[in-house]
């Protein structure tokens, strides 16, 4: 979520309460660090508890230890060193062991929140609470902080809206601790701080203390200088090195060792510990040793907590051990930080509480500009489905025609079917199988239905899943007996009743009401010996009346109480269903996105892929899509997926992306698709790739040639436009009579890059265009003439001295005029775009050229600018060659078709390119070409009309300056491709606003308001830089920087890169005033200064008499 100003871990470690869970936590680290959410240098751990009941402060003494032996280990040490302490910063983070609301725990619940695009790290990701915690420490809380050790509790939701000043000399030793402002109803059920005035130094710890307690506590409110706060323990501490080394040194102290590892390897009894119940009360101010050594001060704490340690033989055992803390931690400092710009909530276990924290997130109302509220996080909704404004879906797909109310939560789920799901009610863990049983169920209001997969049994597991259900205003905890208690938000008599179901079905009969809770209540079944049982026996309990078949299965199954559920879950299993269920509601996006043309970015999802393992099946998906799609624009984009995928799965060690792409054994696939069979193309793309997974430079070869495979069929979605292309038979010309076209060159003002395909026929483009003469000529032309030998002479840049002459007397001679590096090229691709010659006729060349006219033809073509001029040359260019063969051959055509024909021309020649040039070059004076998205691709222009007095103060401002470098545009047209294909928010969002900026600068001219042309022009610059990174050359820059002052805008033709730059002067024919300035420019050297005229006739073509 960003890396300017955090700080920058040493050692992060995640206690866990058993070796296998710790094994799938280190997993979901490591997934984190390889997506950049955790810097790549930290140690990333995770430590299992050593034994059960060792407390939150057992856990830090054990996992402290841990991490102390890594980093010794890399330090060459062979023994532990606390010296390793004072270089390093070290975060621990307490995992709580159960959770009624998410079955991997607090730390792991879901959050409805996503980075935000300006911090993303280019990964979909969930966003967990420990995610969040993790967040708010390294980049709000512990910046600037000294070497040390941060603990944090993940049982709470935490939140720093923007960062804290901290003035860390106060801690540079001592403990910090820090709590956040609160009200005394929330408070009072909770821990809190008694602070010394002014100083902050923490005098005493306090627990669901009372008026009294509540009194001697209270703060000035930071949001409110009249009112009172309490300083509420947030979860949160930071030990200084040398605090830490001290707290370090209690591993090897008897007694206090049974924390450890150490202790449980030696067979020591086991004691519980809490962080701040016992480590830190011991350093508080006020605190004597008698009330603290005595457990006076903890016992409130302990009724709740430690209940056994109220009475019995552990009791001497938990005095030894407060006798040995204030013995070793006795006179460490303890200061508090007051958090006042914060939120926190305690993650409780009421289900009220928790829809509340999801459905109005704290992380919504606090601001956090790296974090953003979401309704649909990572979430496929098909278009049958309805789900209120207020309701949240994370991770989970819905299908059929599932109706979800308002203020309600599907979490970790894929349902299908026709399903009501009530207002105020969660779905958590309900896979596909599952939701069978719930197709055509109404689910009531406020009613929480969960999933788990548990591990049961001893030495031999067996894993199975179960169901629960609950109400939302039910008490876990409350007795059966009292009048508030209640399930599914009804009394229990109602339940009793409505089921037929004893209350000696649910408790044993020794225990007693006041013991009895829906916490412990035998509700929920496992297992069956003759029938299989899950949901349908949940639903009942939820809903259902008398049934006695049911509740002879009810009553024959095995179950289990919620505790007992929660006892044995699975936690590996839990979390590879969420990676497996992510992948597949990910995969479910990205088949819906690509049939549906829809511009959301599936690069995120491709990149976790493949860091997470998935990859294989997001190809195969691709290849699916790829195949089965009617659409050669869609197929195209599912080839740049491919090729992302690939690149994702080389990462950082394949090579460049741009390269070659013509590698042999990828030509009979490319043929495929070259013929129009693009399903057995993607096969044969896909069989030939499996040839090229195994390292990642191939890989990165690999996804070049998939990129070179959707060009094949960007070309292909773009000659659907022939179509537009009409032309209707007339008299050839005389023999040996020219046949000449002339044209002006043209500027792009704004909207460039959205006529270029996929762009433009996926999203849809608009260009303002104005053809122009430079230094009063017209620079590009054609001419052809019938000649009688029957033969094609192709005479290039014919006005040159040295020009170039091709002449084809076979077919074959022809054949190369898809190489856009073959001399004479485009000329060839005209003569089969134009239907002059036939390639794939039976007749050869000079049969078809006696046939049809007779003998053969001679075409010359020129242009006077240079090579990679940014002014559309070789697009206006072809339209001057097609105009005068087909008035040669005996063809009439409109302005439309030959601006279609051209598009068809350029990707029979495979240099791609957009319609803007030929719109441009081909009509006079200045107009708009524009496309709506979608295939056929169809492009309509409109002349923009400007009076007599905008023309001459047109002619009389704009100036071109001719860089000196050459533009190649194809360079840079590989990456806006790949980045639009990627779908990158901001290049989608630049497009749209380069539309919009076109329709400004029409309305600018045709008010003849040349301060606003020229602003449109510099906010087109800014956008072309945006679309194409890098094509800002320095001395351009240089350039601009000193006209600035003197121009009401400027940009570089084209696609920048080089070539030339027009500039709208503020002065009338202010050339030399240009001059004067550029000569003083650092590598001006080689720039021309040309003037310009509108032109005012477009194309011209003209027949020898």
């Amino acid at each position: 979520m960003g890396d300017a100003g955090a700080t920058k871990w040493t050692a992060i470690a995640l206690t866990c309460q058993d070796i296998q869970t710790a094994q799938a936590v280190q997993k979901e680290l490591e997934y984190r660090q390889r997506k950049g959410q955790i810097d790549k240098d930290a140690l990333l751990l995770t430590v299992e508890d050593p034994q059960a009941r060792t407390g939150s402060g057992g856990a830090t003494l054990n996992a402290l230890l841990v991490v102390a032996e890594y980093l010794s280990q890399r330090k060459g040490h062979t023994v532990v060193t606390s010296d390793v302490l004072f270089d390093a910063r070290i975060l621990i983070l307490h995992v709580s062991r159960e959770f009624p609301y998410d079955s991997c725990g607090r730390a792991w619940t879901t959050l409805p929140v996503q980075p935000a695009e300006s911090a993303a790290v280019g990964y979909d990701s969930l966003i967990t609470n420990l995610d969040c915690l993790l967040h708010t420490i390294t980049y709000k809380i512990s910046i600037g902080s000294p070497a040390g050790v941060w603990v944090c509790s993940t049982d709470m939701l935490l939140c720093v809206s923007t960062p804290m000043e901290i003035d860390w000399q106060e801690h540079q030793s001592g403990v910090c601790v820090f709590a956040v402002p609160a009200a005394e109803d929330y408070a009072k059920n909770h821990g809190m701080y008694r602070l010394q005035k002014e100083s902050n130094v923490v005098q005493d710890l306090m627990y669901h203390g009372g008026a009294t307690a509540m009194k001697m506590c209270s703060i000035p409110d930071p949001q409110d200088p009249l009112a009172k706060a309490v300083p509420l323990v947030s979860g949160l501490v930071f030990f200084s090195a040398r605090a830490a080394e001290r707290l370090l040194s209690l591993h090897v102290v008897p007694v206090l060792d049974a924390c450890t590892y150490v202790g449980l390897d030696s067979g020591v009894k086991p004691i519980h510990l809490s962080l701040f119940f016992d480590i830190l009360l011991c350093m508080g101010n006020d605190v004597t040793m008698e009330t603290f050594v005595s457990g006076e001060l903890s016992r409130d704490y302990d009724k709740i907590n430690r209940k056994w340690l109220i009475e019995g033989s552990e009791v001497m055992a938990m005095k030894s051990a407060r006798s040995l803390l204030w013995k070793h931690l006795r006179g460490i400092g303890m200061k508090a930080v007051i958090m006042k710009d914060s939120s926190y909530s305690y993650m409780t276990t009421s289900g009220a509480d928790h829809m509340k924290n999801l459905i109005k997130c704290p992380l919504e109302v606090k601001t956090d500009e790296h974090l953003l509220w979401s309704q649909f996080n990572h979430a496929y909704v098909e278009d049958g489905c309805s789900v209120e404004d207020t309701s949240i879906v994370i991770n989970s797909a819905l299908e059929g025609a599932i109706q979800v109310g308002p203020k309600a939560v599907i979490s970790h789920c894929h349902l299908k079917g026709a399903i009501q799901i009530g207002k105020d009610s969660l779905i958590s863990n309900i896979d596909i199988d599952a939701s069978q049983d719930l197709d055509q169920h109404k689910l009531s209001s406020g009613i929480l239905l969960q999933g788990f997969q548990l591990q049961l049994g001893g030495s031999t597991k067996h894993l199975c899943k179960a169901y629960t259900v609950m109400g939302k205003f039910d008490s876990l905890q409350t007795a059966y007996v009292k009048g508030t208690s209640t399930f599914c938000n009804s009394p229990w008599v109602v339940f009793l009743t409505r089921t037929g179901i004893d209350k000696e079905d649910l408790w044993p009969v020794h225990q007693t009401d006041y013991d009895r809770t829906l916490f412990n209540a035998k509700l929920f079944p496992i297992w069956n010996a003759s029938e299989t049982v899950g949901i349908k026996e949940i639903l009942w309990l939820e809903g259902g009346e008398q049934d006695e078949v049911m509740l002879q299965r009810w009553r024959s199954s095995w179950r289990l109480s919620l505790q007992e559920i929660l006892s044995c879950i699975d936690v590996p299993g839990e979390l590879s269903y969420r990676r497996a269920l992510f992948s597949k509601v990910g995969l479910c996006k990205v088949e819906n996105v690509l049939q549906n043309n829809k511009n959301i970015s599936l690069l995120p999802f491709f990149k976790t892929a493949a860091v997470e393992g998935y990859a294989q099946q997001t190809l195969s998906k691709l290849d699916q899509v790829a195949m089965t799609t009617n659409s050669p624009g869609v197929a195209a984009r599912c080839l740049a997926c491919i090729a992302d995928v690939l690149g994702a799965m080389a990462g950082d060690k394949g090579g460049l992306r741009s390269g070659p792409a013509a590698n042999q054994a990828f030509q009979d696939a490319f043929q495929l698709l070259r013929n129009g069979q693009i399903s057995s193309g993607i096969e044969a793309l896909a069989k030939e790739r499996n040839n090229w997974l195994d390292r990642p430079e191939l890989l990165m070869r690999a996804a070049r040639h998939y990129e070179g495979a959707e060009q094949i069929l960007i070309c292909q979605a773009v000659m659907l436009s022939k179509q537009f292309v009409t032309v209707t038979p007339s008299e050839p010309t005389p023999m040996d009579k020219w046949v000449t076209g002339t044209c002006p060159a043209r500027i792009d003002i704004s909207g460039g890059w959205t006529d270029t395909p996929s762009i433009t026929y996926e999203r849809g483009g608009a260009v303002i265009d104005a053809a122009i003469q430079v230094d009063g000529k017209r620079p590009i032309g054609a001419k052809v003439k019938r000649i009688s030998e029957l033969q094609l002479i192709l005479v290039l840049d014919s006005d040159q001295t040295h020009s170039v002459q091709v002449t084809c007397n076979e077919l074959s001679d022809l054949a190369d005029y898809c190489n856009p590096k073959a001399p004479g090229a485009l000329l060839k691709a005209a003569f089969c775009c134009a239907e002059v010659i036939n390639l794939s006729s039976n007749q050869t060349l000079q049969e078809q050229l006696q046939e049809k006219y007779g003998g053969g033809f001679e075409l010359h073509t020129w242009s006077n600018l240079p090579h990679g001029s940014g002014l559309g040359t070789s697009s206006i260019l072809a339209g001057a060659v097609l105009a005068v063969l087909w008035k040669a051959s005996g063809k009439c055509y409109d302005h439309q078709s030959l601006i279609h024909a051209v598009l068809h021309l350029e990707q029979m020649l495979t240099t791609g390119g957009g319609w803007q040039d030929q719109v441009g070059g081909l009509t006079a004076k200045i107009n708009i070409g524009h496309c709506k998205a979608g295939l056929p691709l169809k492009v309509d222009m409109d002349p923009v009309e400007i009076s007599e007095d905008t023309v001459k103060k047109f002619n009389e401002h704009l100036l071109l300056v001719y860089t000196g470098k050459t533009r190649l545009a194809r360079n840079l047209l590989q990456d806006v491709l790949r980045n639009w294909h990627a779908k990158a928010p901001y290049i989608v969002e630049n497009c749209n606003q380069l539309v919009e900026n076109a329709w400004r600068c029409v309305d600018a001219f045709k008010a003849g308001d040349f301060e606003k042309v020229g602003a449109c022009m510099d906010t087109y610059w800014r956008q072309k830089k945006v679309m194409a990174p890098g094509c800002e050359p320095l001395v351009v820059q240089r350039m601009m920087s000193a006209l600035g002052p003197h121009a009401y805008g400027q940009a570089l033709a084209g696609a920048g890169g080089g070539g030339f730059m027009y500039v709208l002067t503020k002065e009338p024919n202010a050339m030399e005033t240009v001059k004067e300035i550029l000569a003083g420019v650092e590598g001006t050297e080689d720039i021309t200064i040309h003037t310009v005229t509108l032109d005012e006739e477009g194309l011209r073509v003209e027949v020898e008499e």
